[in-house]
């Protein structure tokens, strides 16, 4: 039996989900927990998690993070081009104007959403900081727990409700998700197609129904409302689909009221019978609905975060495991062979001596063929960082047009080149920078800056580009 672990950490509640895979059905729920840690540090996070798995008796082949909306910050952008890669240089422009961070503090993943009545390209964009990811990714390989995935909670909602209710939506039409958890409701518009826009409502839901919280929220709801028209659609959602909590479904006639929209209760992804028989309780405040979807399912049809060193980690991890089954599987091969054939001929006192003889010969060739081989690499390093700078220039004057000026030349023992320069137009900036792309000698290009300033009456784009330099 195949186990998957769906994991989101908040502020307040910890929530894991366990889903088992059968063959020839379709994933099954097999346990889910909530336990609030809002006063818990990480080490007690992290303990608390292993203690579960423990119990769970269970070695889970998938992780799936999901990240909650309140941690994440969604801006759409609509981008005068059609081209992937110039929306992908645009996007990294925008980054630094949306949040106060620079670009090495955070990490990001963004959607197309098709093209608007104006030609230009919409993108959702959602943006996290590093430390954030970096944070929960610590607590869980504590645990013995490797990522695979990082999602936006936004998305786990959005395909919960579409799985479940899609033969009640027109194709056409726009539709409102409201998942209220126990300091947030994820605000969501979406379609049948896709989650158009999503917006994080920070108030915590009161089980009064008269309380000004619920008359704050209301208001709120309205207002993000008011946003996605004038933003992005002047369409009116045709239904609300209310899920999450359970005190949040108990604002169903409130929402409905106020709102002047239908509303539908969307049910938990557990049953009363299911809790009980394991013993559960799930937190009245508490919404389960995204970690579930997002471990029961892949998430295809949103968009995901990666972190780097998550991804080495895991690769090494991997390799790690192949290497010793290899290793593994050939000492008991060879070892089946030595036996066999000179276990006849040799005592073992005899066997062994020879085999640790054999050893010690291995060791040294090896030894020698190492020392050989650090100063062939060492002589070949001298030599290239001797000749690196000319070839790097020469290359750098055959890419650089004349439309661009460049004041600013720096070349890092990692060979990691910064230019600094000007053009007249920021178009000039776009097409130096693909013209550096499509050089065998030059990878991982990326602009750092563009800046626009009047110099006597006339605009110049100062700029800043890194890429490496291959030799």
């Amino acid at each position: 039996m195949k186990l998957s672990l769906g994991i989101e950490i908040n502020e307040e509640y910890l929530k894991l989900v366990a889903v088992k895979s059968l063959k020839l059905k379709p994933p099954k729920l097999f346990d889910c927990i909530v336990e609030r840690i809002s006063s818990f540090s990480d080490e007690q996070i992290t303990s608390r998690i292993t203690e579960i798995i423990r119990a769970w008796k269970i070695k889970p082949y998938r992780i799936a993070l999901c990240l909650p909306r309140s941690f994440v910050t969604v801006r759409n952008l609509h981008l005068p081009s059609q081209d992937r890669q110039e929306i992908m240089q645009m996007i990294n422009l925008h980054i630094g104007r949306v949040v106060p961070y620079k670009k090495e503090e955070i990490v990001f993943g963004y959607q197309s959403l098709g093209i608007d009545e104006m030609g230009y390209s919409k993108e959702l964009v959602a943006i996290v900081h590093i430390d954030i990811v970096r944070r929960q990714s610590r607590i869980l390989e504590k645990a013995g727990l490797f990522i695979d995935d990082i999602s936006l909670s936004s998305f786990g909602t959005w395909q919960w409700v579409i799985k479940n209710y899609q033969r009640e939506m027109n194709q056409n039409d726009l539709y409102l998700i409201l998942d209220i958890d126990s300091i947030f409701t994820d605000f969501i518009i979406c379609s049948r197609t896709n989650l158009l826009f999503t917006r994080n409502i920070p108030i915590k839901v009161n089980t009064d129904l008269n309380s000004s919280d619920v008359t704050k929220f209301i208001g709120e709801v309205k207002q993000s409302l008011v946003i996605f028209q004038n933003e992005e659609m002047n369409k009116k959602p045709v239904s609300i689909f209310l899920s999450g909590s359970e005190k949040g479904r108990e604002l169903y006639k409130v929402a409905q009221d106020e709102l002047d929209i239908p509303v539908k209760l969307i049910k938990p992804p557990y049953s009363e019978d299911f809790l009980q028989g394991k013993h559960r309780e799930i937190p009245r405040d508490a919404s389960l609905i995204a970690a579930t979807e997002l471990v029961l399912e892949d998430n295809i049809l949103g968009l995901s975060f990666v972190l780097p060193e998550i991804q080495i980690r895991k690769s090494l991890k991997e390799k790690t495991k192949d290497l010793t089954i290899m290793a593994t599987l050939f000492v008991y091969f060879s070892s089946m062979i030595v036996l066999m054939f000179l276990g006849r001929l040799y005592s073992e006192g005899a066997y062994l001596k020879k085999l640790n003889q054999r050893t010690e010969v291995i060791k040294k060739d090896v030894g020698d063929l190492l020392n050989q081989t650090r100063k062939i690499e060492l002589i070949i390093d001298f030599l290239r960082m001797r000749r690196l700078p000319l070839l790097f220039i020469s290359e750098l004057q055959k890419v650089i047009p004349d439309e661009i000026s460049v004041d600013y030349i720096s070349l890092d023992e990692a060979n990691k080149v910064t230019l600094r320069g000007q053009a007249s137009q920021l178009s000039n900036v776009f097409k130096f920078v693909s013209t550096l792309e499509q050089s065998k000698y030059f990878k991982d290009v990326s602009t750092k800056y563009t800046r626009t300033k009047k110099v006597k009456d006339k605009e110049i784009n100062n700029f800043e580009i890194e890429f490496q330099f291959l030799i």
